[in-house]
């Protein structure tokens, strides 16, 4: 196999997740960094993890009061709610609503689906593999990202 095909490759992935994110935007009538938080949230539920500010800082490397105000601007659209922690009644969980997260499934169709069938038919030394590689396209990627 060439580079060719790997770059032909990277294309093709490149494409479909751009179509999905596109999909969901158009669908739930956020921005495109407002969808990157409600996908994590989507995905933390769907495995059965709460989430914090703290995690969601993390995942889109920002600050925690920015991405409290982001927080604020989706729980004010109707798109996620806080609610309180049972472990610890001073701090709160970010969940989306009903609403978000019925719409978000309708526009996921049976993307997840397709997707948790791929992932089950990896062996654990194969889905090791894979998170390398994906670590080191990304690392490949940012590299080439300009410095701020």
């Amino acid at each position: 196999m060439s580079d060719l095909d790997l770059v032909a490759a990277l294309t093709r992935l490149e494409t479909a997740v751009s179509a999905l994110r596109a999909r969901l935007r158009d669908r739930l009538g956020v921005s495109g960094a407002d969808l990157t938080v409600l996908q994590y949230i989507a995905r933390a539920e769907e495995a059965g993890r709460t989430v914090r500010v703290k995690d969601l800082a993390k995942h889109v490397g920002l600050t925690g009061p920015a991405v409290t105000g982001t927080i604020d601007r989706l729980e004010q659209g109707g798109y996620l709610s806080r609610v309180p922690n049972p472990a610890d009644g001073r701090s709160r969980h970010i969940e989306l609503t009903e609403s978000t997260r019925r719409d978000y499934t309708s526009a996921m169709d049976r993307t997840d689906d397709h997707l948790h069938e791929l992932m089950a038919s990896f062996s654990e030394r194969d889905r090791v593999r894979f998170v390398r590689i994906v670590d080191r396209i990304v690392a490949a990627v940012d590299l080439g990202a300009p410095n701020p």
